[in-house]
């Protein structure tokens, strides 16, 4: 040892120039980088904690204005599991309902309204807690009626659009029940119901709608008092459509449309002919004159033991045709309109609203003048890849529309699809994620520079 410190020079070699300056300012240079990364980790992670604090904080939700005119986008959004729920974000009044998604590896099916005023877009939960039953929408758009298809039932549900509050409506004792129709004024509902020879819960299966469809009595219930008022003589009550003014129905019995006032007095019968059955909710003409009629979708109004099939929950596909019954001998019934899966209400006395699917499966919804025979594409729906993981197409299926809007319905460029706040889950994981990238980036940043030896750094 004391050789090899002989052999060191008495003085160190001169410093280069500028050495000590140069040793300083990368110091420094290093200090304010790790000084930064780590102010940087620290914003990173109080905006996460402050996004995902956010959504657990219930913060007031205003449901969309009613514009001047309602509207109709000129595409329906596609499937989204982002997509908020009535309770959580109420979005106001709506302009349809109906059912979307698909079902062949996984059940992932969402019942849905869409704003009439903006691009919004809400799962009704109520429907989704209650295994999608079949529903109504109030003709102003502002309300959901729904049902029970799991089992009997001791009420009916109300769901306000504005609100995102929900009414019960005691039945008194446990019945199965099927919706047919709302009032235009709102008030009344047309429903059907009987006790089940069943009980408990069938999953998937819907034995509800088929036992009622045999068995049920027409009952009619006052929104206003919560009150429901039987009519016996209308059984099994098959399909109903109130007239304009709101005080009369015709209910479809077997192959016959008996029309009743809201007292349950019969002032008339049409005979509908076999293979066809009287159009579900606006299946009378605003003029009173005519009504409107569909074939069968399944096996027709039946009262056998294998009757009764409603094909609630099927998606649309079946292309028909719309006949018409004249009432009065005033007007000649409007021509047959063909190439229709489903009539959906009238914008006047000469001009219905149809939903359509072409020979690609995809479906629309278009306005018909009678008197014309003319059609014009008013909307389209997303039936692309994108259900079930984007493994399947999705497919559509208890369509409703706020009818009381069609008159003044105009349609509107579709914008961002508006679906509410995100799940809290989905913030979560986004949390994770950019907490993970910002300790990364501040493990890497705060790391001390790798020293190269002087032989390594001379040429």
């Amino acid at each position: 040892m004391r050789e090899l410190f002989a052999t060191l020079p008495d003085e160190p070699p001169p410093l280069p120039p500028g050495y000590l300056d140069t040793v300083l300012t990368r110091a420094r240079r290093s200090v304010r980088r790790r000084r930064m990364a780590a102010t940087a980790a620290c914003a990173a992670v109080v905006l996460v904690l402050a996004g995902l604090v956010a959504p657990g904080v219930p913060l007031p939700v205003r449901p969309a204005a009613p514009a001047a005119t309602p509207s109709l986008p000129d595409r329906f959004a596609g499937y989204s599991m982002l997509t908020s729920t009535v309770t959580k974000a109420p979005p106001g009044r709506a302009i349809a309902l109906y059912g979307y998604g698909n079902g062949e590896t996984f059940n992932m099916f969402q019942s849905l309204i869409v704003g009439a005023d903006a691009d919004t877009y809400r799962r009704v939960d109520a429907m989704e807690e209650r295994d999608r039953p079949s529903a109504l929408l109030a003709p102003d758009g502002t309300r959901v009626l729904l049902g029970d298809d799991r089992g009997a039932t001791r009420d009916l549900l109300l769901v306000d659009l504005a609100t995102g509050k929900r009414r019960s409506i005691p039945l008194g004792d446990p019945v199965g029940v099927r919706l047919l129709a709302w009032s235009p004024d709102g008030r009344h509902v047309a429903y059907s119901a009987a006790p089940l020879s069943h009980s408990g819960e069938f999953g998937t299966v819907n034995v509800v709608e088929a036992e009622v469809a045999r068995t049920g009595t027409l009952r009619l219930l006052d929104l206003s008092s919560g009150r429901s008022t039987e009519v016996p003589a209308i059984r099994p009550a098959w399909t109903a459509a109130f007239a304009a003014d709101s005080r009369r129905l015709a209910v479809q019995v077997g192959q016959t449309a008996h029309l009743v006032d809201l007292d349950g007095r019969e002032l008339r019968r049409v005979q509908i002919p076999r293979g066809r059955e009287l159009a579900a909710e606006v299946g009378w003409s605003p003029d009173g004159t005519f009504l409107a009629t569909v074939p069968w979708l399944a096996d027709g109004p039946f009262t056998g033991s294998t009757g009764g099939d409603t094909s609630h929950g099927v998606f649309l596909w079946k292309v028909g045709d719309v006949q018409f019954l004249p009432l009065s001998g005033v007007r000649t019934p409007p021509a047959a309109v063909p190439d229709v899966v489903q009539l959906l209400g009238w914008r006047a006395a000469d001009s219905v609203v149809v939903a359509t699917v072409n020979d690609a499966g995809h479906a629309s919804l278009a306005e018909v003048r009678l008197d014309a025979g003319s059609r014009r594409t008013l909307s389209s729906f997303d039936t692309g890849s994108s259900c079930e993981l984007g493994s399947q197409s999705c497919q559509l299926f208890d369509l409703h529309l706020a009818t009381g809007l069609l008159p003044d319905l105009t349609v509107r460029n579709a914008g961002r699809p508006q679906r509410g706040p995100r799940p809290m889950l989905v913030d979560a994981l986004i949390g994770v994620v950019v907490l993970g990238g910002a300790l990364l980036f501040w493990r890497r940043r705060s790391r001390p520079p790798r020293r190269t030896s002087p032989a390594a750094r001379t040429p």
